[in-house]
């Protein structure tokens, strides 16, 4: 049991450091993006290099927000029938769902954005959107590790609706 607290505790600071350092992005997307429509309407001189970095800098965002995000519970959920079963229906309902389908769907994510990862650093791969031709492959690098912090924050998740729903009550981590 204790085992299992430990992996939960590094798992869970693990997802709130990435997406506490992840939430700095937004400075330079909203200065990028800034940037971008100032010189777009006001000095009709649009920039596709900050379009560019935007999207980039968004995709990290997004991607390393999800663990984060699934930490704190706040991935959209429709909880119209959901509510109406008691706590360790739920749970069940919960750790049956990560089983059946995040942890499959998980599995193949990571699976094949390390081989896409691997391919773009294979070939030293850049954007031809503008003539800035910046690298891709380190925004594509956050891919596989966006993915990876999200499959280890569903185990952390997956243990404590396991035990709720064999227990019946909330597992026991220390903070």
């Amino acid at each position: 049991m204790s085992f299992l607290r430990r992996l939960i505790q590094v798992v869970e600071f693990l997802s709130e450091w990435s997406g506490r350092i992840a939430c700095w992005l937004i400075v330079p997307l909203v200065c990028g993006t800034v940037y971008d429509v100032l010189m777009r309407y006001f000095f009709k001189a649009p920039t596709k290099w900050a379009y560019e970095l935007t999207w980039m800098e968004y995709a990290a965002l997004f991607m390393l927000g999800g663990a984060y995000a699934l930490r704190h519970k706040v991935h959209v959920r429709v909880d119209v029938i959901y509510n109406f079963y008691p706590k360790r229906v739920r749970a069940v309902f919960d750790a049956l769902l990560y089983l059946l389908v995040f942890f499959p769907v998980y599995f193949i994510l990571i699976k094949h954005s390390i081989k896409y990862v691997a391919y773009s650093w294979k070939i030293w791969e850049h954007s031809y959107i503008s003539y800035w031709q910046p690298p891709v492959y380190p925004i594509k690098t956050v891919m596989p590790v966006a993915f990876i912090l999200f499959a280890l924050q569903g185990v952390s998740e997956f243990i404590k609706h396991a035990y709720s729903a064999l227990k019946g009550k909330e597992f026991p981590v220390e903070s």
